[in-house]
C-alpha cells in the first residue's frame, strides 16, 4: 500500500510542476529477463524525454523503487509485440496478468507522430486515452496501425534478437508465455548527442511540377524519430502553408495548392532527446492547374460515338493528354483512346462502341512535365443503326414515321438531309419535357436511321423532334449556323 501512494504522489507531482527527467539527453535502462529462475537474455532501451516527458519521468520513477523487477512479460505477439509491467503478474493469478492495478497512478496520454515501427516503445492502455500506467510494450514488427493512438516514449537501442526470443516462446489462447519470463530493469547511462540537420533530398532544390500526392524526402540520423516539416509561401517563413511532425523521412502531400505557386520547406529532426536546427530551405514549385471539362457533360447520353470532348485551357500548359476508358479506373485494359499530342482544347475521338458508357478526362502537359488529371466524366454513345444513304442528289429534308410504332422498348427513327448540317434529334413526353437528346452533331448529306430505346421510360405518348441548321456556303468566314428544317412526330410507347 506504502508503494502505491508513493507511485500518486511521484506521478502528482510530476503534473504538477511539469517536471522532466533530471538527467540530461535520453536515460538509458538494461532490462535482464530470467525464465524459470534461468537467464533469458538482457536489452537495453533508451527513453525520449523531449517527446513524452510525463511518461520518460514516471518509468524513471518506476525504475527506482524496483516496481518493475520480477513483473513479466505477460503477452507475446508474434510480429507485433511483447507487453509487460502489470504488479499482477508477480505474485497474483495469471488469469489477472494484464489487468493492471485499479489504485495505480494514470498518466495523461503524450502522442505524437512518433511511428510505431519495430523496436519502438509504448505506454499500454485500456479505452481511455489517459489511463496508460506501468504496464508498457515493445513493437517487434511496424504497426503503423498504432501511430498517434499511443504514447510512443522510448525504444529498444540493443538486444533486439532477445526480444524477438520472448515473443517466440510457447504461449497460451491468451498469449501469455507458457512459463512466466520475468524482467529485472536498471539504470544505465545515457547519451545526450544532438541529430544532425536533415538533407532534403526529393524535390531537387528548385524541383517543378509537384501534385497532392507526391512526396517530400529527406535524411537524417538513423536515431532521428521525429521530425518538424514546414512549408510556407514566404522565405523568411512568417506565415506557414504546412507546420506538421511526421514519424518517418517522408511526407505525402495531401493538399497543395496548384498553378505554379512558389514553395519554401525544411526540416528538423528529434532524436527523442535533442533537436536539430532546420535544414536550409529548399523551393519546389506546384504543378500548372488540372482542365476543367466542358463537353459532353456529366452523365449525357445519345453522344455521338465520334464526340468531340472539350475543356477549359490551363495557364502555362503546352499540350494536353487525352484518356478514355470503358470504364472509370482507366487501367491499360480498358484504355480505348489515349493520345498526348493535343495543342488545342477539343478533340475528336477515333470511333467509339455504340450505345456504350465511356469515361474520359484530360492532363495538362509541359514541355518539362506532365499535370494532373481533370476528374473524370461519364457519356453513353448513342446508336446510328445505319446510313442507308449518301445520295448527293437528296433534294429535301425529311423525318420519318418510327417504326415500330406503338413500340415496347425500341424503334427506329429516320431522317434525311440533302447536304452537311447541324443535326439536332430529341424527344420529348406529353408535358414538353425533355426526356432524352438523341443527337447533336454534324451531319453529311445522306439518310440516317437511329434506333431509339425506352427501356427507363413509361408507356405513354411522346413526341420526337428534329432541328436541322445550315451552315453558310463558306463555312469557314462565318461558323454561325441557321434552322432549315423543323418537324415534331408522335410515337407511343406501350409497356
Amino acid at each position: 500500500m506504502k508503494t502505491k501512494i508513493y507511485l500518486q504522489v511521484i506521478i502528482a507531482t510530476l503534473l504538477l510542476v511539469n517536471i522532466t527527467i533530471a538527467q540530461t539527453g535520453k536515460p538509458q535502462y538494461v532490462i535482464r529477463t530470467e525464465q524459470n529462475g534461468v537467464d533469458f537474455g538482457t536489452f537495453t532501451i533508451e527513453l525520449f524525454p523531449q517527446i513524452a516527458p510525463l511518461h520518460s519521468a514516471y518509468f524513471d520513477s518506476l525504475v527506482n523503487i524496483s516496481f518493475f523487477d520480477s513483473t513479466a512479460f505477460h503477452r507475446v505477439i508474434p510480429d507485433f509485440v511483447i507487453q509487460g509491467g502489470d504488479p499482477n503478474s508477480k505474485h497474483l493469478p495469471r488469469n489477472t496478468w494484464g489487468e493492471g492495478d485499479t489504485s495505480q497512478a494514470t498518466i495523461p496520454a503524450e502522442f505524437s507522430a512518433v511511428s510505431h515501427l519495430r523496436s519502438i516503445i509504448g505506454a499500454a492502455r485500456d479505452t481511455d486515452i489517459n489511463s496508460a500506467s506501468s504496464q508498457f510494450y515493445v513493437n517487434v514488427g511496424d504497426n503503423g496501425f498504432l501511430d498517434s493512438n499511443y504514447t510512443a516514449f522510448g525504444r529498444v537501442i540493443s538486444g533486439m534478437d532477445i526480444v524477438d526470443l520472448i515473443v517466440s516462446v510457447p504461449r497460451d489462447a491468451n498469449d501469455n508465455p507458457n512459463d512466466k519470463i520475468e524482467m529485472f530493469i536498471t539504470k544505465g547511462g545515457s547519451t545526450n548527442i544532438v541529430p544532425t540537420v536533415p538533407l532534403l533530398t526529393y524535390p531537387a532544390n528548385m524541383g517543378i511540377g509537384l501534385i497532392v500526392g507526391d512526396t517530400l524526402r529527406w535524411e537524417s540520423d538513423e536515431d532521428a524519430v521525429l521530425f518538424s516539416l514546414q512549408i510556407s509561401t514566404n522565405q523568411n517563413f512568417d506565415s506557414l502553408y504546412l507546420n506538421t511532425n511526421v514519424g518517418r523521412d517522408f511526407h505525402r502531400l495531401s493538399f497543395l495548392e496548384l498553378g505554379n505557386i512558389k514553395y519554401y520547406w525544411r526540416v528538423k529532426a528529434s532524436n527523442g532527446g535533442n533537436v536539430s536546427e532546420y535544414s536550409t530551405p529548399q523551393v519546389f514549385y506546384s504543378s500548372i492547374t488540372a482542365p476543367i471539362l466542358i463537353a459532353p457533360v456529366m452523365n449525357e447520353d445519345s453522344v455521338s460515338v465520334t464526340p468531340k470532348l472539350e475543356w477549359q485551357p490551363v495557364d502555362g500548359a503546352t499540350g494536353y493528354k487525352v484518356l478514355v476508358s470503358r470504364a472509370p479506373q482507366f487501367y491499360d485494359r480498358y484504355i480505348v483512346v489515349n493520345v498526348d499530342t493535343i495543342t488545342i482544347t477539343s478533340f475528336v475521338t477515333p470511333e467509339l462502341q455504340e450505345t456504350k458508357s465511356h469515361y474520359w478526362k484530360v492532363y495538362s502537359l509541359t514541355d518539362e512535365y506532365v499535370g494532373p488529371s481533370s476528374g473524370f466524366s461519364r457519356f453513353v454513345t448513342w446508336s446510328l443503326t445505319s446510313i442507308k444513304s449518301a445520295d448527293k442528289f437528296l433534294h429535301k429534308y425529311s423525318l420519318a414515321q418510327n417504326y415500330p410504332n406503338p413500340f415496347n422498348p425500341s424503334t427506329t427513327i429516320e431522317f434525311s438531309i440533302p447536304k452537311v448540317s447541324q443535326v439536332t434529334l430529341e424527344v420529348f413526353d406529353i408535358k414538353g419535357e425533355r426526356v432524352s437528346q438523341l443527337l447533336n452533331e454534324e451531319l453529311n448529306a445522306g439518310t440516317y436511321q437511329f434506333k431509339f430505346d425506352g427501356s427507363q421510360l413509361s408507356s405513354g405518348l411522346y413526341f420526337y423532334k428534329i432541328i436541322v441548321s445550315t451552315f453558310p456556303q463558306n463555312k469557314y468566314i462565318s461558323s454561325s449556323a441557321t434552322a432549315s428544317f423543323v418537324e415534331v412526330k408522335k410515337m407511343l410507347l406501350i409497356k
